[in-house]
């Protein structure tokens, strides 16, 4: 749930206003760490992705190293989808956040400076009228521009409340966006390449059935010869042992 700061409470600087702020505060700041956390996912998903495109071109290298060819198709590198979401989320969302922080340490600023004028203008000695006129002419001139400042640092805590959701929504859509065009592309290319798929299938086929037959053929080959060595390998010894009884005889 978003929240408001009523201008009208900011220039009582009530407890209220007080307290509201401090909210605004630590749920801007825990935005701010969130998206900071966002940001450096994604420069390590960028940096994941130079290694994936670099052991991918790897890859494909060493399959036209095999295939002793080469294509002409060019990978899509996705790390270019992440810094796309950097490009979207950076200059808004944070670009918001800095001039809330700006915006914040001009109000801290000016809330001390505000707290010493009020203590110096109670201890004033009343019997001293120029330091009385003095304490108060500063009370004066910084309340101004306590309420010149307030109303600016509201003006940022309300616009940053109410741009917050549809800039981060922006910037995630836009991803999805970056995204789908990816993948888009990555279907039109193999859908193109199906021809090519359905031939190198074929292929395939014929491929297996040869292989195949000529593994039937080694086969019965490889059979007919080791009959052939055995068949001569056993006429020898017969022989052998024939002349052998012969001899002896």
């Amino acid at each position: 749930m978003k929240i408001t700061v009523e201008f009208e409470e900011c220039l009582k600087d009530s407890p209220r206003f007080r307290a509201t702020v401090e909210e605004v505060e630590g749920d801007v700041g825990e935005l701010e760490s969130k998206l900071d956390k966002l940001v450096k996912l994604c420069i390590g998903m960028i940096d994941a992705g130079k290694a994936y495109n670099t052991a991918n071109k790897q890859f494909v290298n060493g399959v036209r190293e095999l295939a002793a060819s080469s294509t002409k198709d060019e990978v899509i590198e996705m790390s270019s989808l992440s810094y796309l979401f950097l490009t979207y989320v950076s200059p808004s969302a944070l670009r918001d956040l800095r001039k809330f922080k700006e915006s914040k340490k001009q109000f801290d600023k000016v809330s001390e400076e505000k707290e010493a004028a009020l203590t110096k203008n109670a201890q004033a000695p009343r019997n001293k009228q120029h330091e009385v006129e003095e304490a108060t002419n500063i009370l004066t001139a910084t309340r101004k521009c306590f309420r010149h400042i307030v109303l600016d640092y509201v003006l940022q805590i309300n616009v940053l409340q109410s741009k917050r959701r549809s800039e981060i929504l922006k910037s995630m859509l836009s991803f999805m966006y970056a995204h789908l065009t990816f993948f888009h592309q990555g279907y039109d290319l193999f859908s193109e390449l199906q021809p090519l798929m359905k031939q190198l299938g074929g292929q395939l086929d014929q491929l297996v059935v040869d292989a195949a037959k000529e593994k039937r053929d080694m086969e019965q080959k490889h059979s007919t010869i080791q009959q052939k060595v055995t068949h001569t390998y056993t006429h020898r010894n017969m022989t052998h042992l024939f002349w052998k009884t012969c001899a002896i005889h």
